[in-house]
Formats: C-alpha cells, sequence, structure tokens
C-alpha cells in the first residue's frame, strides 16, 4: 500500500482543511431532530448562532448565505431573492430562485446582519461545527450541510402535499428529494417541536 507523502513545512493551512471538508463529504450528512436542534443552538455563541439558525431557517446553501450576507438587499419581507449567479454551484438545477420564509425565519432571519462580515471561509467553518459537534451532541459530527438539509426534511415531513414548492425553494428538483428527503424516520412529537420553526411557510 502506498504511503501517503508527508506535508511539506510550506503546504497552505486552506488547502489542508479544504482537503479535510472534501474527504468528510462521502460521509453522510447529519439531520437533526427539532429537539437536538435546541440542544444546539442554545450552546452556540452569538456569532454561531446567528450563522446557524440563518442556515437552517433559509436552507441556502453557505455560499450563498456568505453573498447574502453582503447583499442584505436581497430580503424582501418572506422572501430572499437569489439573483442569477449567487448559488455558486455549477450544477445548480435553477440559476436564480426565491427563497420562502417561515413566521419565525422571517423574524431571526435580520440577526444575520449582526455577524461579522465577510462570514468564515468554508473550510474554518466546517472545522469549529466539528469541534463543537465533539462537545454538544453525541454521534455523527454536523457540517455546513446539516443545516440545509435538516430544513428540507422538516419541510417535506411538515408538509408533504408541497414537495414542489419545497424543491424550488430550495433549488433542486423533486427526484433529488425522493431520493433523500422522503424516509426520514421523524416522529409525531418531532412534528409537534417542529411547528414553531416551519409553521407559516405556506
Amino acid at each position: 500500500m502506498d504511503r501517503e507523502k508527508p506535508l511539506s513545512l510550506g503546504t497552505n493551512l486552506t488547502g489542508i482543511l479544504r482537503a479535510i471538508v472534501r474527504s468528510s463529504e462521502k460521509f453522510e450528512v447529519r439531520i437533526l431532530r427539532p429537539s437536538e436542534w435546541e440542544i444546539w443552538r442554545d450552546k452556540l455563541d452569538i456569532n454561531m448562532k446567528r450563522i446557524c439558525t440563518s442556515l437552517l431557517v433559509t436552507g441556502m446553501r453557505y455560499a450563498e448565505l456568505q453573498r447574502f450576507r453582503e447583499n442584505p438587499d436581497w430580503l424582501d419581507g418572506r422572501f430572499v431573492y437569489l439573483p442569477r449567479g449567487s448559488m455558486m454551484k455549477a450544477k445548480a438545477k435553477q440559476k436564480e430562485r426565491a427563497i420562502r420564509l417561515s413566521d419565525i425565519g422571517k423574524t431571526l432571519i435580520s440577526d444575520l446582519f449582526q455577524a461579522p462580515h465577510p462570514l468564515p471561509e468554508l473550510p474554518a467553518f466546517d472545522m469549529k461545527l466539528r469541534r463543537l459537534s465533539k462537545r454538544i451532541l453525541e454521534g455523527a459530527p454536523v457540517n455546513n450541510k446539516t443545516f440545509r438539509k435538516t430544513w428540507e426534511s422538516w419541510l417535506v415531513f411538515y408538509y408533504p402535499d408541497k414537495a414542489l414548492q419545497i424543491a424550488l425553494s430550495q433549488g433542486h428538483t423533486t427526484t433529488t428529494q425522493y431520493e433523500h428527503y422522503l424516509n426520514i424516520p421523524f416522529e409525531d412529537s418531532d412534528r409537534k417541536e417542529m411547528r414553531k420553526w416551519v409553521e407559516g411557510w405556506v
């Protein structure tokens, strides 16, 4: 078996972090129950809470949230309008989209603009999430995709007849939704706890 070459002293730290994040993407992304989300959120410092909450209530990709932080005029009432070119994903199914907010999302999203800007780079943000995971939650670590996938899973479970609207708001197809979000084993108790987060989305 070939051994990995040792890293030279000149290796760029950001490059190392990106490699770690890319390797971690091979593993399953953790989806949180509402009770786990509340535990997680309560243990965060104020700026991590602002970022993680904004990721959850919008279902944005992290790169989208970074750009939204720099463009508060994209927020218009109950919607965040992501213009063409804002998604930073070559294979994005929609080139622009409107993200619908729930009642609590509409209230909390403005907190994002109190967070430092620019937001942390993705590798550093993911590394911090992993460190926090070890301290706050048992089980698989949280990463930047956790909040987007958690949010869509909640919406699909709570509003099963709104699959198309959810997919459009999230920026992908119903086929992707069927493959990843329609068999999450939530319970009635989860539905009750989701309510304060998803109510008003439709």
